[in-house]
């Protein structure tokens, strides 16, 4: 069946929406991988008649979604309608179904500029600092699809991957630097972590050698594949941290940009900046060692932190520099902002499955895709700082500290003792 109606597009960051009203003709809208991400990451904010008509579309692998007149009208208010455009759509009366059809740009093949960071040129002679850490990463395979990457922790054959990705446990298998490819047999997973240890029948791999020393905020990581490519290269963003959900460090003044700083205001009793020391008038030039130039380099330094991260700030009172340092707070979103962030975070990115609520990770802007994650990822000199777990946005990529994954597998091996000596005692 043809549109009886003219179309009307709106496109946001990464993500395009077809408005038709009247019927459509879904039968070749088919949803691809990460398209079908996207919806399944907005159900949990969507009232419960808009999500059952968004789980219809997954159910019937559909990029096509079918609102009734009343349905649209608040779907198009929901916080997680990224597109602006739409809130002001005018809908006629004819009519009864108003269709939605969503399209992502082709991210994955977009061409790289020759002067962009992960020009081919580039990451192609970072390829010696990944030589040895790249014999410790495997592509992991289900239901015949490359879903992510491995990092081998044990030389006879157990590898740490991300759990959240395997779609079917039964069909796992795992390619080795030498492209030789072994069945896998899922042995444990830690949930809190979004890690699963996977089995291969195998001796004599290369584990992975752990860094001694963690990376340091600016410095550059690489992000191997088996082969000794370079998948990635990005920068060491955000300490290691916590990332509960919706909740963003806050320092709690008004700023205001001025030729010499930025000046604060509106800072009220028990919130950090007071805490500090701060008090209206003053101008911050300083924040550890980034100079502010005006507010949004403020702004950006403090979201850029977690609650109860402590930061040390320069500020002038009167003509006078000052130092002092002030442990950052938490901020609660509320649920309609916490869905909006999500979702404009996502766009320009094809985020993981699972890509947040993680006990312990750091971040870095390396470009992944959610099936880079799993393995490892180094410094220059091809040390091995943590694993991959997560593509969270346009600029920010999640990755487990090694200290952390050594714990989960210290735990692992630990327990593993405990049931093959519980074993031989009931024996």
């Amino acid at each position: 069946m043809k549109f009886k109606t003219k179309t009307i597009f709106f496109l946001s960051i990464g993500l395009l929406v077809f408005l038709f009203l009247g019927p459509i003709d879904a039968s070749h809208a088919q949803i691809s991988r990460d398209l079908r991400n996207i919806f399944q990451s907005m159900l949990d904010d969507l009232d419960q008649d808009i999500r059952i008509k968004f789980e219809e579309a997954l159910a019937t692998d559909s990029s096509v979604v079918k609102l009734t007149r009343e349905q649209f009208k608040r779907f198009r208010q929901s916080p997680v309608n990224p597109f602006e455009g739409l809130k002001s759509a005018a809908v006629n009366q004819s009519g009864t179904i108003i269709a939605l059809k969503f399209e992502l740009p082709d991210i994955r093949n977009r061409s790289v500029h020759p002067l962009e960071r992960q020009n081919s040129g580039l990451l192609a002679s970072l390829r010696p600092a990944v030589k040895n850490a790249a014999k410790s990463s495997v592509v992991v395979y289900s239901d015949n699809r490359s879903v992510a990457m491995g990092t081998i922790f044990r030389e006879d054959g157990y590898i740490l991957t991300k759990a959240s990705e395997l779609d079917d446990t039964n069909t796992i298998r795992c390619k080795l630097f030498n492209s030789v490819e072994k069945q896998a047999t899922l042995v444990e997973v830690s949930q809190e972590h979004d890690l699963a240890i996977l089995k291969i029948d195998a001796d004599g791999l290369v584990p992975a050698k752990w860094a001694n020393q963690s990376a340091n905020i600016g410095n550059f990581l690489l992000t191997p594949d088996p082969f000794g490519n370079v998948l990635a290269l990005g920068t060491f963003s955000v300490p290691t941290r916590s990332t509960a959900v919706g909740q963003q460090a806050f320092l709690g003044v008004q700023p205001e940009t001025t030729p010499v700083g930025v000046r604060v205001s509106a800072i009220r009793p028990g919130t950090a900046s007071a805490l500090a020391g701060l008090q209206d008038g003053d101008i911050i030039t300083k924040l550890n060692q980034t100079v502010v130039k005006d507010a949004s380099t403020l702004v950006k330094a403090i979201r850029d932190r977690a609650p109860g991260d402590k930061i040390d700030i320069t500020f002038s009172r009167n003509g006078t520099t000052q130092t002092t340092t002030a442990t950052l707070a938490a901020r609660e979103y509320s649920g309609e902002q916490a869905a909006r962030f999500k979702m404009m975070n996502r766009l320009g990115a094809v985020p993981s499955q699972r890509y947040d609520n993680f006990p312990s990770v750091f971040q870095h802007d390396a470009p992944l895709f959610p099936e880079d994650c799993g393995g490892p990822i180094t410094n220059l000199d091809g040390e091995i700082v943590g694993i991959n777990i997560a593509r969270l946005g346009r600029a920010a990529s999640y990755a487990i500290p090694a200290s952390t994954v050594q714990s989960v597998i210290s735990k692992y091996e630990t327990d593993t003792k405990l049931r093959q000596l519980n074993v031989r005692t009931r024996k």
